[in-house]
């Protein structure tokens, strides 16, 4: 497909840059101008989805498996009610639309959230139970990359 997408943000970085810039007056709107052109070039936009894709699909397998150690034991239900049966009706990470990964990436996003709480609470009040500390962190390294 031509032009790809990260050919469209160079144009527009481009436009930008050469036709939008020396129009704008202010040194303040100039300077946030740069700063967006400079945000549209880090992204890697040919792959944007893909990576997206990846994601989801991460940090849904992760969330299985704290489901997974959650109903292996009985004990552990109770803190975690309600995100058990959120973590129950996880998104499909096989969406067909970058807006459908979007929306999957925020609905895992907001439960991980939600579960980080909980699973630093958990582990916090049962030191013995290294799993709940170990899923925490990767957690929190999911959301760190």
């Amino acid at each position: 497909m031509r032009p790809t997408p990260a050919e469209t943000i160079a144009g527009v970085r481009r436009i930008l840059r050469d036709v939008v810039e020396p129009a704008v007056a202010s040194e303040y709107a100039r300077t946030r101008l740069r700063e967006v052109r400079a945000v549209l070039a880090q992204i890697d936009w040919d792959n944007a989805a893909l990576d997206l894709r990846r994601r989801v699909a991460a940090l849904v397998e992760l969330l299985g498996e704290v489901r997974a150690w959650i109903e292996a034991d009985p004990a552990r239900r109770p803190g975690f009610g309600d995100l058990a049966e959120r973590l129950a009706r996880l998104p499909d990470a096989d969406q067909d639309s970058f807006a459908g990964l979007n929306e999957a990436h925020a609905t895992c996003a907001a439960i991980a959230a939600d579960l980080a709480d909980r699973l630093a609470g958990w582990a916090r009040a049962h030191p013995g139970d290294g799993d709940a500390r170990e899923l925490w962190l990767r957690l929190a390294r999911h959301f760190a990359r």
